[in-house]
């Protein structure tokens, strides 16, 4: 059968191949897009002071399944097998463990909401969800979702401006490795949970989020 630009479609041509990728790229790029706006749609869900918030294992599942709806078997279920993250020493916790960790990272999180600061919790959320690893795929891009929503819920307040903060880490991610393996070898070596790298990552990425508001109506910072 001739495809429509007039190429025979053999099993295993280059054609084939370079199409699919295309399509899963582009299939990758509109998830990200839905995950985000289900994010901003949780964070104006909960920001109805008739709605406290509680973190839960259910919305971290929800949104990791609009990432990677399409590309992996399993949406929006916790990964059965061992993995290993590319260029980091931190070796992800098995599969049995993953359950009982996301839990505790939620309660660790609601249990502090008036006790930490958002960017705190936000910070904490990024590393630990990344250190779980929880997922077969999308584990990034959910942890930046779920940290982005803890932090405008504990500021309660949806935050303007652009690029966001999960657009800057998107176009730019070597600050964000550099805090997550920060927080990776502070854990590792002394069983501490420092993230204040990540915090001051989050900090400046805040800044200049907010500096976009100030930018589109017309003002200049001196």
């Amino acid at each position: 059968m001739a495809e429509s630009g007039g190429f025979e479609d053999r099993s295993g041509s280059a054609n084939s191949s370079e199409d699919r990728e295309n399509m899963l790229a582009r299939l990758e790029v509109e998830n990200g897009f839905r995950q985000y706006d289900e994010t901003i749609e949780a964070i104006k869900y909960y920001l109805d002071p008739e709605r406290p918030f509680a973190l839960r294992p259910g919305l971290i599942l929800q949104l990791q399944s609009i990432a990677v709806e399409g590309l992996v078997a399993n949406p929006g279920n916790w990964r059965t097998t061992t993995v290993k993250i590319s260029k980091s020493k931190h070796q992800p916790p098995e599969p049995h463990l993953i359950a009982p960790l996301v839990q505790e990272l939620c309660d660790h999180v609601n249990n502090n909401l008036h006790e930490r600061t958002p960017l705190h919790l936000a910070a904490f959320v990024m590393w630990r969800l990344n250190w779980i690893h929880p997922f077969e795929d999308g584990n990034g891009r959910t942890s930046r979702a779920i940290s982005y929503l803890v932090l405008c819920v504990g500021l309660k307040l949806l935050l303007p401006g652009s690029p966001t903060i999960p657009q800057q880490i998107q176009e730019d991610r070597s600050a964000y490795f550099d805090a997550l393996e920060k927080a990776d070898e502070a854990y590792r070596n002394d069983d501490t949970t420092d993230v204040s790298v990540m915090e001051s990552a989050l900090k400046q990425m805040l800044a200049k989020q907010l500096l976009g508001v100030i930018e589109s109506a017309g003002g200049k910072i001196e």
